[in-house]
């Protein structure tokens, strides 16, 4: 008789990472029961001090490295939640963007993920008499809140005091009782339940034949899926040269081979049209995952991309953590865009984890924009990225012609003319539009819809003013808590701060001087809107910004008329320069076009043409030719010349240049270190420290390595923001290495502390 069968199996264990920003997993012990139940990636409950939380499981264990551990509770789901492509990308976010794996699991997954309990006091029949005031006043708050409430509520209505002795003297004498409760876990709908409503737009553009250069880059993806493995391809097609249909494509040759796809997209806004484009593709196999999106609609979309209910996956940045199985192509449009780069928490950009995601689960991915980022561009030339070119319009329609107008002489020019006004209307309206809208534009405008064509405006400033100024003492309008102007909403009547959402009522008087001689000062979409009703009567004059599309449901039926032709004039900021795609518009008006240009930041000429380029595409894409206007104040600058000659790699050839001479990327690399606090002696104190132990560091390691430069510190340009002052210190060098292990020195040099804290920003994207 064997002896073996009848020796208990071993004890294991398993390295369970909590989404929170723990700095390392813990060890916990595996029932025998749950033996066959656990697999790396699954939901478990898991006992910590004396609560009950969410964890994930990162491995399994032959032994116990620790020299006790707690049994797990119980496990959540019956398969798990990540699988093992998703943990190594989380394991290399974690290194790369230096941040712990448990806040990397909190952004990754939904926020209905989390399952953890809560301590509830509760108040007894019989009460003791309290011995302090602390205790009594705690008594009575419960005794307020019908006996019943969490201490994480109790310890808000006490700020500042210790409640947990208090708590725990009122325990003991029996006043109180104090329970730990699991949250209760919302019911995962059955599939099908919480798929997206699907409303295509009637002219929605039918499957059509390639050109030769679609088809071309087609054929070189379509190899690249048939052979499999790990490739990163740049579609560098202009605007309106058919990308998405080679993106659909692919994706459908992705699913006749078996596999899922995954398109990234930039913007919400993005998502009807593409959506329809895809459903109609794909009908009832489309999933999305968005920050629009309830909790409970992301954790039911979550698991009906976990079980392979769907083959296509649409979404914003953080789609790229999609629990896609079989996943055998990533698509990035518009990869050149700032938004796929989060800018709090973890600070990953989502094109460059695509790219990695896709190398990790060996499976192409394709980057696709009509202005590639530098960067992007760069890796094509250096062999890493395979270029794919479509150069030409779909049925080669021509490019819109692109109109410099040089607002320096243009209200020149009106200011020396003497030609009478023809009408008391028309003297207003001029007037009235003087500062924001040319001559030109305007005949353009009312021409254009005077040919039932459409137009759009393009103005990167929400609001009505930039801000309100006291004509007589000089006095601004600032807020409170960040180093900005609030800005003038007029319809709202309200001075709002773009930052932090302070908001306060408009008033005329000033705070200073008493008078009532407040100004408004700069423009914004509200007051174009205004402008345009006054020199286009009859017209149907519609907004697009953060202001109008707040309320849930109001983009997407706003773009739902625009492409129906229900808005004659669309002004909008950023968000209407990105992807769509509307055969109406002839006529662009970009205003103020030079603003980014004068930003505090190594990329603003690479954004204002990428920008520029991307508005002044959405014209000219149906049957009549586009037109652009750009009203700017440096019609000489490189990148509108360039921009105005449709020439992407001029600009990159003179964009290189500065970037190589200065050693910033995609030549150099960067972290930025961010140093915040609520007081601006301690957070410089602490920046100048951080900035000298730095160099003492590289100082003795000169002999070795390529050199890094501590450039710093200074004040961030925005030195204020939500009540917090901000200082920065920028890191520069050759290799990722080098200035990755410099930066783990700085989170070694300074504490974890809610006073002044330290967020460091690897490939920073905003320099604000």
């Amino acid at each position: 008789m064997d002896r073996s069968l009848n020796m208990p199996e071993p004890q294991k264990f398993a390295r369970v990472v909590i989404p929170s920003p723990l700095n390392q997993p813990l060890i916990y012990s595996i029932p025998e029961a749950l033996g066959d139940q656990l697999a790396p990636g699954a939901r478990v409950l898991i006992p910590l001090q004396k609560r009950t939380m969410t964890g994930v499981v990162l491995e399994i264990l032959g032994e116990n490295p620790r020299p006790q551990a707690r049994e797990i509770l119980a496990v959540l789901d019956d398969q798990p939640i990540l699988d093992l492509g998703l943990l190594k990308l989380a394991q290399w976010i974690s290194q790369y963007y230096l941040v712990s794996l448990g806040e990397v699991l909190a952004t990754m997954l939904p926020p209905n993920s989390r399952r953890d309990s809560k301590k509830t006091i509760l108040l007894q029949a019989d009460q003791p008499p309290a011995a302090d005031q602390l205790s009594r006043q705690l008594l009575d708050e419960l005794a307020r809140r019908k006996g019943k409430l969490s201490v994480k509520t109790l310890a808000r209505q006490f700020p500042g005091q210790n409640i947990d002795g208090a708590l725990a003297r009122l325990e003991s004498s029996g006043a109180i009782a104090i329970e730990d409760r699991l949250a209760k876990q919302r019911q995962r709908p059955a599939y099908g339940t919480t798929s997206p409503e699907f409303t295509p737009f009637a002219n929605q553009p039918v499957r059509f034949e390639l050109s030769h250069e679609q088809d071309s880059a087609l054929q070189t993806i379509g190899a690249r899926l048939e052979q499999g493995g790990f490739a990163t391809f740049l579609l560098h097609g202009v605007t309106g040269s058919g990308k998405t249909e080679v993106y659909l494509r692919a994706m459908e040759q992705a699913r006749s081979l078996g596999r899922r796809s995954l398109i990234l997209i930039p913007e919400i806004s993005l998502t009807p049209q593409l959506l329809d484009r895809v459903n109609a593709r794909f009908p009832g196999r489309v999933g999305v995952l968005h920050s629009a999106l309830t909790a409970a609609e992301r954790w039911a979309q979550w698991w009906h991309i976990l079980r392979g209910h769907v083959d296509i996956v649409v979404g914003a940045r953080s789609a790229v953590f999609a629990p896609i199985g079989d996943l055998g192509l990533i698509v990035v449009d518009e990869e050149h865009d700032s938004s796929y780069k989060q800018e709090d928490g973890v600070r990953y950009n989502g094109r460059d984890v695509a790219v990695v995601r896709g190398k990790f689960t060996s499976c192409p991915v394709l980057l696709g924009s009509a202005t590639p980022a530098l960067e992007s561009y760069e890796n094509c030339r250096q062999g890493r990225y395979r270029l794919l070119e479509i150069p030409h319009r779909v049925e080669h329609r021509p490019l819109p012609a692109i109109e410099p107008i040089d607002l320096r002489t243009q209200f020149h020019n009106r200011e020396a003319a003497a030609e009478p006004l023809q009408a008391a209307q028309e003297a207003k309206a001029k007037k009235s539009a003087r500062p924001l809208i040319s001559d030109t534009l305007v005949a353009l405008l009312r021409q254009n819809f005077a040919a039932k064509h459409q137009t759009l405006i393009f103005l990167n400033r929400r609001g009505f003013a930039n801000f309100l100024q006291c004509i007589l003492c000089g006095h601004v309008w600032r807020c409170p808590y960040c180093s900005v102007t609030l800005t003038l909403h007029r319809e709202q009547k309200s001075l709002s701060c773009h930052h932090c959402d302070y908001r306060r009522p408009t008033t005329n008087i000033c705070p200073e001087c008493k008078n009532e001689s407040l100004n408004a000062v700069g423009a914004g979409t509200e007051q174009v809107e205004a402008l345009l009703q006054d020199l286009i009567p009859g017209a149907r004059i519609a907004r697009m910004d953060r202001d109008t599309t707040s309320r849930r449901g109001s983009q997407e039926a706003l773009i739902r008329r625009w492409e129906k032709g229900d808005i004659d004039v669309l002004i909008g900021t950023q968000m209407i320069a990105k992807g769509h795609d509307v055969f109406g518009v002839t006529l662009v008006g970009a205003l103020m076009a030079d603003l980014s240009l004068n930003l505090p930041d190594f990329r603003a000429a690479e954004r204002t043409f990428q920008l520029l380029s991307q508005v002044a595409g959405r014209s000219g894409r149906g049957d009549d030719p586009g037109r652009v206007i750009i009203q700017t104040y440096a019609p000489d600058h490189y990148a509108l010349k360039f921009l105005v000659a449709h020439d992407y790699q001029g600009f990159f050839a003179a964009e290189s240049e500065f970037r190589r001479m200065l050693n910033y990327p995609p030549y150099g690399r960067l972290i930025n270190l961010h140093l915040d606090g609520p007081k601006l002696t301690d957070v410089e104190q602490q920046a100048q420290a951080l900035a000298a132990g730095l160099r003492d560091w590289l100082k003795r390691l000169a002999s070795s390595g390529e050199p890094i430069e501590v450039l710093g510190p200074a004040p961030a340009p925005i030195e204020k923001l939500r009540n917090r002052f901000r200082w920065q210190i920028l890191l520069k060098g050759k290799q990722s290495a080098a200035l990755l292990e410099l930066a783990r020195q700085a989170r070694a040099l300074v504490p974890r502390a809610r006073a002044v804290r330290l967020h460091i920003d690897v490939d920073p994207y905003s320099m604000l």
